[in-house]
């Protein structure tokens, strides 16, 4: 289950989504708490769940809580509710259902934005393009290509110069792209009938979707993820069986299914290669995927290993704002300002001292079968309460830094527990 947020960091969330989106909706606050996972999410949506209630990371009351929380505070701030209607998308148009919780059917019911200026709307703006456009960004955000396709062909027939109508026409056309890829697999045992046109071209495919980011955030605003996922896990079902190649590492499934926000996927792609913990962009990647579906065990296991095997591409992870695991990050500042100098590939080590999961979340099985494994296993039996005179002196003999620090977190925690 995740940790729920207090209510300075809650607030800053929702100030921060209102910044981003112009408006609160309960389930992308919930995304962005990491309090339900996109592919969840996206199951759900897509027709792939039952309910919304047993993805989420924590129990419904709180979560409730949370949204009611937030609720309040954009009320405070003058925003107006409006309420929230859950539908599938693609062939999955019916009303979703929720849950059984009343309290979380309840706090999804609204979503929170600035109270509309009808006058300046009916003076300055087209109302018919309008809601024609809007139409449209929805049905595109909704993966009902079909109905994109109605709308389109109604915009170009009631403003032919539109200014964004290029960009719509280029997003649906990945789209039918995409769907091309997947009819010219399905005909791939008789050469014959294939197309010249459908000759996959993994490289330009990914250019192609890397070029269509900044058009469909710009047209689609947040909702450019729930139309791009599709197209990237498209992408990564490709590349499924290609070798990863550190000269084009995001030629491999695992990056694509990464665009996708599809973590299990992730994981499965990179443990397919045999040798994956001996790239570093793979075992940051999978340590990433593990903690995103709640496995802070192997992800402190991945994290571990890079800092004894590539230490010189853990140390940038480690310090980035972008590390997901904040206790990790808050542990490797305190190693770095140390009076004591230590490296990188004694990080694992140092944490058994600081970190009481560390011991349950790394055995020196996983550890490296050499001086720094030696290292680690010895710490390792001293800290799980096997301390006695004889392993002091192996520790001594190895690292007498370590056992300096190692006298000094027991003094210590003898000093609190007394």
């Amino acid at each position: 289950m995740s940790r729920l947020p207090d209510r300075i960091s809650l607030t800053a969330q929702v100030d921060r989504l209102l910044l981003e989106q112009g408006r609160l909706e309960p389930l992308e606050l919930l995304l962005a708490l990491d309090l339900l996972a996109y592919e969840d999410y996206e199951a759900w949506r897509s027709g792939g769940r039952a309910d919304l209630q047993g993805a989420l990371l924590a129990e419904p009351d709180e979560v409730a809580a949370v949204l009611q929380l937030a609720a309040s505070h954009a009320s405070g701030q003058g925003l107006q509710p409006s309420p929230m209607e859950y539908r599938g998308w693609g062939g999955h148009n019916s009303r979703l259902n929720l849950g059984s919780n009343q309290r979380l059917i309840h706090a999804c019911a609204e979503a929170f934005a600035p109270a509309e200026d009808r006058l300046q709307l009916d003076l300055f703006h087209d109302s018919t393009g309008l809601l024609i456009e809007n139409g449209l960004r929805d049905a595109l955000a909704a993966r009902r290509i079909d109905d994109a396709r109605d709308r389109v062909g109604e915009l170009m027939r009631h403003d032919p110069r539109h200014a964004s109508l290029q960009g719509y026409l280029r997003l649906i056309q990945a789209v039918d792209d995409d769907i091309d890829d997947v009819d010219n697999d399905a005909v791939q045992a008789n050469p014959a009938e294939l197309q010249p046109s459908g000759t996959f071209d993994a490289a330009d495919r990914l250019a192609q979707l890397d070029a269509l980011e900044s058009t469909a955030r710009d047209l689609l605003g947040h909702r450019a993820r729930d139309f791009l996922t599709v197209l990237w896990a498209g992408l990564a079902e490709k590349l499924a069986g290609i070798d990863y190649n550190p000269a084009s590492p995001r030629l491999h499934a695992s990056h694509a299914w990464l665009r996708a926000e599809r973590w299990d996927a992730v994981r499965s792609a990179i443990e397919q290669e045999p040798n994956w913990r001996w790239h570093p962009d793979l075992v940051a990647l999978h340590a990433e995927a593990a903690w995103r579906r709640r496995d802070p065990v192997s992800a402190r296991q991945d994290w571990a290993w890079l800092c004894w095997e590539h230490p010189h591409h853990a140390e940038p992870l480690l310090v980035a704002a972008t590390l997901p695991d904040s206790r990790l990050c808050e542990l490797w500042s305190r190693f770095e300002d140390m009076d004591t100098a230590l490296e990188v590939e004694e990080f694992p080590a140092w944490l058994l001292l600081h970190d009481r999961s560390a011991a349950a979340a790394v055995p020196p099985d996983r550890a490296p079968d050499d001086e720094r494994g030696a290292l680690y296993s010895v710490l390792h039996r001293l800290v799980s309460g096997e301390d006695n005179i004889e392993l002091r002196r192996q520790l001594d003999d190895m690292h007498p830094a370590m056992l300096r620090l190692f006298l000094a977190s027991r003094q210590t925690s003898q000093t609190l527990s007394a």
